[in-house]
């Protein structure tokens, strides 16, 4: 995998009917009391809470110092991805991942064409530059497709996998590596000619850091497999360093954990109803009386 790096740089109605006795209970209530039974309604149910969307997005970043990694395709670097922690949640879900990609070889204006496989697996290791490796068994893997950008040099084209309305299930805070291969024997034999990719760099003293977490505190990494799928997960990566990142993009679902202040919130909720029984048990023994 090569490297190279050119110049740019409806509101309620008011309840009027209340009888003595309920609004004689309700008087009852302290201030906290009360401030924690209206509480109740934003009392966040682990069990429905509501999703967020995560989006990670290096892309606005390329144009700064336009990095290239070239040299993806048969004979060269069989395998590209990007590495990245999983956010924190009760659930996560990974929905689609894109990168950006030009016809490198052949060249004056040759069109690579390249069948490819989408692939997420746990990593271990470094998230970023030499020492990392997948591992375990696939978490996903796609049919393959075929690919052709345009050529260089303003043949940019996305490379995008989706994963459907349920996405891909992960979890929280794993070590995940997201990319593209070539390497299926079938697939190698049928592609022809070479692609480079948008290639962000980060992490050095030569270029502007970018914004945390943005990158999904990841970096490239790249595998120089051949026809060996095997090799994927049972041997260390070539990646000689970190470059920095793709210019990529990522939407992730999740479903966050319960607040500390939603907790607190049903805790006073729950003193403030055993109170408020046993104040009005104490009421209906002094009516009997």
């Amino acid at each position: 995998m090569k490297r190279k790096v050119s110049g740019n740089a409806q509101a309620l109605r008011p309840q009027t009917t209340l009888s003595r006795r309920v609004s004689f209970s309700l008087g009852a209530f302290t201030l906290l009391e009360l401030v924690a039974v209206i509480a109740i309604s934003a009392t966040v149910n682990p069990g429905t809470a509501v999703s967020q969307t995560v989006t990670w997005d290096t892309s606005p970043y390329w144009s700064r110092v336009q990095g290239i990694l070239g040299g993806f395709g048969p004979d060269q670097a069989s395998t590209v991805g990007e590495t990245f922690i999983a956010p924190a949640g009760t659930e996560v879900t990974l929905n689609d991942f894109t990168l950006f990609a030009e016809s490198y070889y052949p060249l004056d204006g040759g069109i690579a064409t390249l069948h490819l496989r989408a692939f997420v697996y746990e990593w271990s290791g470094p998230m970023t530059g030499h020492g990392g490796q997948a591992v375990g068994n696939l978490l996903f893997l796609s049919s393959s497709f075929t690919f052709s950008p345009p050529a260089r040099p303003n043949g940019w084209a996305p490379l995008t996998e989706s994963f459907g309305p349920g996405g891909l299930s992960l979890a929280p805070g794993g070590h995940y590596v997201m990319g593209f291969t070539l390497s299926t024997p079938s697939d190698y034999a049928a592609s022809f000619g070479d692609i480079e990719v948008q290639n962000v760099p980060a992490r050095n003293p030569y270029e502007p850091a970018l914004p945390p977490g943005i990158d999904g505190n990841g970096g490239v990494v790249w595998f120089n497999n051949s026809n060996n799928f095997a090799l994927l997960n049972t041997a260390m990566w070539d990646t000689w360093g970190d470059v920095g990142d793709l210019s990529f993009t990522a939407h992730l679902t999740v479903i966050p954990e319960p607040s500390s202040a939603a907790l607190m919130t049903g805790g006073l909720v729950y003193v403030a109803a055993r109170r408020w029984r046993a104040r009005r048990r104490r009421e209906i023994l002094a009516e009997g009386a």
